[in-house]
């Protein structure tokens, strides 16, 4: 943990100050242990360079859940994914991560804030709740010199009100939080002036009488699938990447909702990547997590009408409700 990380820190429940006790410096003068005291007395470790806001109660089987995912799979084979349809869609190019302050919420297993300090972010801070902080998170970080990790949740984040002045980003993930507007809102008020929020959602996606059954049978489905083990779930999800190969037959179960693969990017390794993208993706949409959320245009839209009034502080707004979406696009909300 950098010091510089102190300025930006505050307790997630009162957002008051944090005083530094007992610290242990490492080699290059970044804080390993110590702890982080609240004005009301309360106290947050900080174990292996990492800031730990996670409560008394550890972590449910929800966060367990992930975190076993991300220590599976990793991602760090989607880079070419990230930059066609993250990077390309939202932003244009990784150019807009150059000397910025980021916020990576929900940072899964690091690739993402990865990536964004290799395109030259000045500093990334990534939030992510689950024990992938000490496994892939740690690994795929190692030699990143400008970027944080802190243990919290996201619709409770340990950072002080308005000090994030570049960008708040949350891809792929608030639709996994136990409420969508809550943990939007959380985030929105980190944001600094002339900083922005950077997020997208699951669609509901039911209008019509084949989607509606579709999205129904695909909700009965999962609610038995994210029963299983997760060898069971990660067997089907290992089987039904393979059958996406067959003709005909694979486009049926993916237009099905049986298993989802999405859009690959052509070259090297183009077929691994396909399998292993099938497997990930369908084993995260059937996942052991309880909270998954779809969310219509209309809640949306109102949402980010709440978080910012002014249409003109919202980039994406027309693509993001274009149907179908470009893949990966997300919402950019200024203020």
């Amino acid at each position: 943990m950098k010091q510089t990380l102190l300025k930006y820190l505050c307790d997630p429940v009162d957002k008051t100050d944090l005083r530094l006790a007992d610290p242990v410096y490492d080699a290059k003068g970044d804080i390993f242990e110590g702890a982080l005291i609240s004005q009301s007395g309360r106290s947050y470790p900080i174990r292996n360079g990492i800031p730990r806001f996670i409560g008394e109660h550890g972590l449910t089987d929800t966060v367990k859940s992930f975190g076993d995912e991300w220590n599976h799979f990793n991602f760090d084979q989607f880079k070419l994914n990230w930059l066609n349809h993250t990077v390309r869609n939202t932003f244009g190019s990784t150019d807009v991560f150059a000397g910025k302050l980021v916020v990576d919420a929900g940072a899964g297993s690091g690739m993402q804030s990865r990536w964004m300090s290799e395109a030259g972010a000045g500093h990334v801070i990534s939030l992510e709740l689950s024990h992938s902080v000490d496994g892939v998170m740690k690994k795929n970080l190692a030699a990143a010199d400008d970027v944080d990790i802190v243990q919290c949740s996201i619709d409770c984040p340990p950072i002080k009100d308005g000090s994030i002045d570049g960008i708040v980003i949350c891809h792929n993930v608030i639709q996994h939080t136990p409420s969508v507007p809550d943990t939007a809102r959380a985030l929105w008020r980190i944001v600094g002036s002339g900083g922005e929020f950077v997020f997208n959602c699951y669609g509901k996606n039911d209008q019509g009488l084949v989607r509606k059954a579709r999205f129904e049978l695909n909700r009965l489905l999962r609610s038995f699938l994210s029963k299983m083990s997760f060898g069971v779930l990660l067997t089907y999800a290992r089987v039904m990447s393979a059958l996406r190969f067959v003709p005909l037959l694979g486009v049926v179960l993916e237009k099905s909702n049986l298993m989802f693969r999405g859009d690959v990017i052509r070259g090297e390794n183009y077929y691994r990547r396909a399998y292993a993208a099938g497997v990930l993706n369908t084993f995260d949409w059937f996942g052991s997590h309880p909270y998954q959320h779809y969310v219509s245009d209309e809640e949306i839209a109102a949402l980010v009408d709440e978080l910012q009034p002014e249409r003109g502080k919202i980039l994406n707004f027309d693509r993001y409700f274009l149907r179908p979406p470009p893949i990966g696009c997300a919402l950019r909300v200024f203020k």
